[in-house]
């Protein structure tokens, strides 16, 4: 089989987004499919990851702004120095609201909004015009049996609809629903008819929680059997440390280390658990993220170095970390019908994941509990600090609660995924047939 990526997010990118699909592709690869990638050419960053071996990426302008820059780094000497990652950074993710940027960043972030106001769905929709010139000629050259769109940056959905006619599959990978409720005001109304659209041209749609995939369902009347989960996941490739659900440092009256890694967002607020590590001389916190808000820095400032930000880091760097830990932070979305993916990625750890819930019925409370692998807090300042205070006076108490089975946890793995993604491929082209 020949499978077709569009994907805007793709390494040497190191987004969630391109991560997801890093290990997707470097799996369906290992499974004997022909893979190629649709994919801009990007400003390069110090933060990125290889492509994965056996996948063909097809590179063309990424437009705009990020294509000015492209441009820009071939004219530089060779022997000159990089540019920020700050800058690469402003066009691989969603327009973020970060205080620790540099000039150059901020200038670009302020760039992107601008961008933004008349270019959907931020300043990465300005691939469209370039993929969507490249597309036919490729589609010709390599005739693949299937094409996916990869979600986020929605600009991918659309430069499959121009595919869809072409070929006969197309899924999307929708992840979240396309109007969520992060979506600005002003593109709200197109953002529901591209979702409409793309659930009434696809063959088949992925979804990464049941949440949205019954989201979607009541939404547009879609069939249950067209719409199907392809969550999050671990590296199973990589050797796992043993799940062992101790927490020796504790028990031989050390410090607890805790971890967090990924980004924070309006949805995803950090302050309830640094306050609360703040409180509690015998807690660390390490935190991996690419962007700190001030008053998340004053607080570090006031813990004597018991808090630490480390800022971005590569995807590596980031699994040895978690491997290095005593315990995984995880920060729930405070929205409808939502996982963040770290917490699939920290199931590959062997370490035990304290999840800080926004909302009651967060979906990933009832992963959390039902895998065995860790503990639900809720997010505000006094039950975070109720719970490392247990944590400490009764650590092996609190790893009793937890399930010494590491069987639960088989099915995240991405090599499981890549091959639920291609059964998927192919019942959707025997559809097709029909």
């Amino acid at each position: 089989m020949r499978i077709l990526l569009i994907a805007y997010d793709y390494p040497p990118l190191a987004s969630p987004q391109a991560i997801r699909w890093h290990y997707l592709t470097r799996e369906l690869a290992r499974l004997g499919v022909d893979v190629h990638v649709l994919a801009p050419q990007l400003p390069i960053s110090g933060i990125s990851m290889q492509v994965p071996e056996g996948v063909i990426v097809h590179r063309c302008g990424a437009g705009g702004l990020a294509g000015w820059l492209v441009r820009r780094q071939r004219a530089r000497p060779p022997d000159a120095a990089p540019p920020s990652a700050d800058v690469q950074g402003t066009f691989g993710a969603a327009p973020a609201r970060g205080a620790n940027l540099n000039w150059k960043g901020r200038l670009h972030q302020r760039l992107d909004r601008l961008i933004g106001l008349w270019c959907y769905p931020d300043s990465r929709g300005q691939w469209l015009a370039p993929a969507c010139a490249a597309l036919p000629d490729l589609l010709a050259e390599i005739q693949p049996d299937v094409v996916i769109s990869s979600h986020e940056p929605a600009v991918s959905l659309e430069i499959g609809l121009q595919a869809a006619g072409k070929v006969s599959t197309w899924l999307a990978d929708l992840g979240d629903p396309v109007l969520a409720p992060y979506t600005p005001r002003h593109w709200r109304r197109r953002a529901g008819r591209l979702e409409a659209r793309v659930c009434a041209t696809a063959a088949a749609i992925s979804v990464t929680t049941s949440g949205t995939r019954d989201q979607l369902i009541a939404r547009h009347g879609m069939a249950p059997d067209k719409v199907f989960v392809l969550s999050q996941g671990y590296d199973d490739r990589q050797r796992r440390n043993p799940w062992t659900p101790r927490l020796q440092s504790l028990e031989t009256g050390g410090d607890a280390h805790l971890l967090y890694t990924g980004r924070f967002y309006p949805f995803r607020d950090p302050m309830a658990l640094l306050e609360a590590v703040l409180a509690q001389p015998r807690v660390r916190l390490t935190v991996a993220a690419p962007e700190v808000k001030p008053e998340c820095l004053a607080i570090a400032a006031r813990s004597a170095g018991r808090i630490v930000f480390l800022g971005e880091q590569s995807h590596d760097r980031v699994l040895a970390l978690q491997a290095e830990c005593d315990v995984l932070v995880n920060i729930g979305n405070a929205l409808e019908a939502q996982t963040p993916g770290k917490l699939y990625e920290y199931l590959g750890s062997g370490k035990p994941i304290l999840h800080c819930h926004a909302v009651d019925d967060d979906p990933a409370n009832v992963l959390i509990r039902a895998w065995g692998r860790g503990w639900v807090c809720r997010n505000d300042r006094a039950s975070l600090q109720a719970f490392l205070g247990t944590l400490v006076d009764s650590p092996q108490q609190r790893c009793a609660e937890l399930s010494r089975d590491d069987s639960g946890i088989a099915q995240y793995g991405w090599s499981v995924l890549a091959e639920q993604l291609l059964r998927e491929c192919r019942q959707s082209m025997c559809r097709g047939m029909r």
